[in-house]
């Protein structure tokens, strides 16, 4: 019997790529006259049109006019709040094009407006519109209502594409797409990442440890898989400087064999060591396996050490390190100093130490559950909007204008609350006051909170309010701000760090004022600028997770192309 022959499967990668090759071989031609009109910045419009030959030839015939003397125009209408009949525009201007099909960019100096294109032709003094556009309306010249952070990284040399959170880490991108241009490897790339850690530092272990599967999961949309290598609980190295070598000894045997066995069912492209307590294991990869090593040292003996203080047992820890320097194919180190230390002290090539920031501590990274705790401490509602003054319950302070601000915000905004926080000589008569208003049931007077208590009260909150009527001290504005909380405060408060319509409102100390302040930002006109100024500051101060990731797997890269080329020589 013959032998069937299975039927090709194409990727959708592959069925994009031929309906692109027959759209631009085989194009298919217009049955219509069309104008298609967009704008592309409020300054700026763009024009496709299209024209058949039998419409110019029935028009010049209709009209009994000389071929020869037809010119093609775009013309541009504004018709804003008009029913347009294609005379009563407010203004129009004409774009002289040459073709019967195209299309063209244009500028105006009109914002706020709505446009019409038109296709058309001019012979002598008259015009003949052949046509129309729908309405196209041109906005203020503005910054944008989109502030998402998120966006689609698509590599221009670098064949590869991959959602990114946050915008402002472009630059790492864009240098992985040039450092990795000229590599080609289809198959996934496997990296064997070794984690071997002391007893006694549970923090720190922690810290690492989370830092290690983060990245290690973060490379997976690169295409690349990682399997982690540690030692079990009971298998935990001693602190004491007797057994600490010999138990380092053991548990890298150990995980070597481990290693060398899943090594054997699937190759490693590489491994990667963290810190001197794992370099054992990874140099022995290295050096059975023939496998490029990465040591990640998060800390040296001499920073974690006093130079005038060192043991023996730190200059042994000292050597150790040293030599897995220099087995090492390149080195990370989170901070200047340390790549100083490993350069200088350890004999390193300077290009052979790459500096990664190290441990994101982002203490916002997980402020939900922290702001619904907060949320069921004073059984409000979740999707509710919660305003926030923290002070002394004084004049001075102005909490008496919060609470005279209260009956007209909560009668135009019925899902508020408001949170006050403190103590002061007014504390009782305020409360006494929101209650005779009829607006208790909205506000929460919890008195005094510890700093923790506090921060979780700060996330649930949506912006601060610092209502005083004298100067206060900037700390609380800052910290909100920090949070990414807009902050109002009083012209008279003397808080220097609100950019007004930046990152908070100024108002003055009057009750009507307080009111539009609590108000505007109820309506949240400041939080998508405050998260875009926050992922810019971000990306400038420190870096994301993401990035980090990125990093990683551009020099895993980088270092697997430079073994490769090596072993070819």
């Amino acid at each position: 019997m013959p032998v069937k022959k299975k039927k090709a499967v194409f990727s959708q990668a592959r069925l994009r790529d031929i309906a692109w090759e027959v759209g631009q071989n085989y194009p298919v031609s217009y049955s219509s006259d069309y104008i298609s009109f967009l704008m592309i910045t409020p300054g700026q419009g763009h024009v496709y049109w299209n024209v058949r030959q039998r419409t110019i030839t029935s028009l010049i015939k209709k009209k009994k006019i000389s071929q020869g003397k037809t010119r093609p125009v775009v013309r541009i209408h504004d018709v804003t709040d008009i029913i347009f009949d294609g005379t009563n525009s407010h203004r129009h201007f004409d774009i002289s094009v040459h073709e019967h099909e195209g299309h063209t960019s244009f500028g105006h100096d009109h914002a706020a407006r709505h446009y019409i294109a038109e296709l058309g032709f001019l012979s002598g003094g008259s015009y003949h519109a052949v046509a129309r556009s729908g309405a196209v309306f041109f906005d203020h010249d503005r910054p944008s209502g989109n502030y998402s952070t998120a966006g689609q990284f698509r590599g221009g040399l670098l064949n590869m594409t991959f959602p990114v959170e946050n915008i402002f880490d472009a630059p790492v991108y864009e240098r992985m797409n040039h450092e990795l241009s000229t590599i080609l490897r289809k198959e996934e790339l496997s990296i064997a990442v070794v984690n071997v850690h002391v007893n006694g530092d549970a923090t720190s272990n922690s810290a690492i440890s989370t830092y290690i599967r983060h990245v290690s999961e973060g490379c997976e949309k690169f295409n690349s898989r990682s399997t982690l290598f540690m030692q079990k609980e009971k298998d935990a190295l001693p602190v004491s400087e007797k057994s600490i070598f010999k138990s380092v000894r053991a548990v890298s045997e150990t995980i070597y064999n481990d290693l060398a066995m899943s090594h054997k069912k699937k190759a490693f492209h590489l491994v990667h060591c963290h810190d001197w307590y794992s370099s054992q294991a990874g140099m022995d990869a290295k050096n059975k396996l023939n496998v490029p090593l990465l040591l990640s040292l998060h800390s040296t003996e001499y920073e974690r050490t006093e130079a005038s203080e060192m043991t023996g047992l730190s200059k042994k820890i000292c050597a150790v390190e040293k030599k897995a320097v220099k087995a090492a194919d390149l080195v990370i180190v989170p901070h200047s100093s340390t790549r100083q230390q490993v350069t200088g002290l350890y004999d390193a090539p300077s290009e052979k130490v790459v500096i990664i920031p190290d441990v994101v501590s982002d203490k916002h990274t997980d402020q939900s559950g922290f702001s619904s705790e907060a949320r069921q401490w004073f059984n409000i509602p979740g999707e509710n909007r919660v305003v926030l003054f923290s002070g002394e319950m004084s004049h001075a302070a102005g909490a008496d204008l919060m609470i005279e601000a209260l009956p007209t915000v909560c009668r135009n905004h019925r899902a508020a609350y408001f949170i006050l926080v403190g103590e002061g000589p007014l504390k009782g008569e305020l409360e006494a006051r929101v209650h005779h208003m009829g607006v208790s049931h909205r506000c929460r007077f919890p008195g005094h909170l510890s700093g923790k208590a506090f921060e979780s009260v700060l996330m649930a909150s949506d912006f601060v309010v610092i209502p005083a009527r004298s100067w206060q001290d900037e700390g609380l504005a800052r910290m909100a701000i920090d949070f990414g909380k807009p902050v109002l405060a009083t012209h008279q408060s003397g808080v220097h760090c609100i950019e007004h319509g930046k990152n908070g409102l100024l108002t003055f100390d009057n009750p009507g004022s307080i009111v539009w302040g609590i108000q505007e930002l109820l309506h949240n006109p400041l939080k998508d600028s405050m998260i875009r100024a926050a992922a810019r500051k971000s990306a400038g101060q420190s870096s994301s997770l993401e990035s980090i990731t990125a990093q990683h797997y551009m020099y895993y890269e980088i270092v697997l192309n430079k073994h490769r080329r090596r072993k070819r020589v």
